[in-house]
């Protein structure tokens, strides 16, 4: 079969520049094998056609342009020619490579990983949580230790990222850092996500994840019974501090409300409507719109520590590290032989308060805020009492059958 070599052009309307322009990226393609590049030309959408695969009009500068791309073209395909003259198979990533030379990409995935990380800190507080920088600069953190280890160098560029470079990341980060495999599956879906970032910035031009598969695993979300709940309700001779405790975290299993959003929940955000409370707040992690209305339990722990300032936190809680150490002195004060942390509360809200008690799925994601209804269907555990009490209403549904059966 005689090799073939083509080299198309197309724009990238996903990734605008601030001039209105839109970048036009190149892709060699060799019986079937792909490769991307970046010509560092851009072109109004408008004048871009998508059959032709170059610009329309009759500008000097639409002329210029059409012309630079037509000798990117030959000079790709006489790279091409030229190598295949002394060798059996050339790949479209050595045509580019060969090509481009040193004016190729040739910025390292620890530089792309801290320019990211530095536009999203910009972001944090606004539209991006800090908890999720945190992750990236993790992915930051353990870059830097793995890449002198294997290539001997402080970075690697982007060009030489492949699966083999995946497949030893993520060997460190099993045996290396010592992570489980769920905490593996964050780190390198956060590193996928960047260099997905990388693409559209045009840094990046091949995705080493294309075929490289991380699944994480399921574990059971830890959740608190209706027993235990009230025996920690029951609790007395609780600090001041510890009672704080207490109170926001019942008041979290009652609202299915995280940390972060309980920590910042002020006034403002509780409202009256058709004589219930209400709280009506955005989700820090998400921005998703959060409301949800005050069970009894709940609107019994905020009257207790709800002030007239209305933008004063109702909460004054400490960080979440110190909360969790409270709440393991609070469930050896309850007897509960769990590990628990804040987060625990909305595994509670939306196992045991709600699912279990015949909420839809669909409305516990709302409730809790979530983008996606499969992120709810991770928290939302089927309780042994749920399950119980369904197949007692299925029990009674099948009467009808109870000794028609002979053996």
């Amino acid at each position: 079969m005689r090799d073939t070599c083509n080299v198309l052009f197309y724009i990238k309307r996903s990734a605008p520049l601030r001039s209105g322009l839109v970048p036009i990226m190149g892709r060699i393609t060799i019986n079937g094998q792909r490769a991307q590049f970046s010509t560092r030309l851009a072109v109004p959408p408008v004048a871009w056609d998508v059959g032709q695969n170059r610009a329309i009009g009759r500008s000097a500068q639409i002329i210029r342009l059409n012309r630079a791309l037509d000798e990117m073209r030959l000079g790709l395909e006489d790279c091409y020619a030229e190598m295949r003259q002394h060798r059996f198979a050339v790949t479209p990533r050595e045509v580019r490579e060969r090509f481009f030379g040193s004016a190729g990409p040739s910025e390292g995935v620890l530089h792309l990983v801290r320019r990211h990380n530095a536009e999203f800190e910009r972001q944090v507080g606004v539209s991006r949580s800090r908890s999720t920088f945190y992750k990236y600069v993790s992915i930051e953190r353990h870059l830097t230790y793995f890449l002198p280890c294997y290539v001997d160098e402080a970075d690697i560029p982007l060009e030489r990222l492949d699966q083999a470079f995946l497949s030893a990341f993520h060997g460190y980060l099993v045996r290396g850092a010592g992570h489980r495999k769920n905490t593996v599956w964050v780190y390198l879906s956060a590193l996928k996500h960047i260099l997905r970032w990388g693409r559209k910035q045009g840094a990046v031009f091949d995705d080493p994840f294309e075929d490289y598969r991380v699944q994480n695993e399921f574990v059971r979300r830890q959740f608190l019974t209706e027993e235990e709940l009230l025996r920690l309700m029951s609790l007395e001779g609780l600090s001041p501090s510890m009672q704080l405790v207490r109170d926001a975290f019942l008041f979290s299993c009652f609202t299915g409300l995280s940390f972060i959003d309980l920590k910042t929940l002020t006034p403002n955000e509780v409202v009256a409507f058709n004589g219930d409370w209400w709280i009506e707040t955005t989700r820090h992690k998400t921005g998703s719109e959060v409301q949800v209305r005050l069970l009894d339990v709940a609107r019994a722990i905020l009257e207790k520590y709800r002030t007239e300032e209305r933008e004063r936190p109702i909460f004054p809680l400490p960080s979440n590290s110190w909360c969790n150490r409270c709440l393991r002195q609070l469930m050896q004060l309850a007897h509960i032989d769990k590990r628990v942390t804040f987060h625990v509360a909305r595994h509670t809200f939306a196992t045991t308060l709600t699912l279990s008690h015949g909420m839809s799925i669909e409305a516990i994601s709302r409730l809790l805020g979530h983008a996606s209804i499969r992120t709810t269907q991770i928290y939302a555990n089927i309780t042994r009492a749920h399950l119980d009490r369904e197949l007692t209403r299925l029990s009674e549904q099948l009467k009808p059958f109870e000794g028609r059966w002979h053996a």
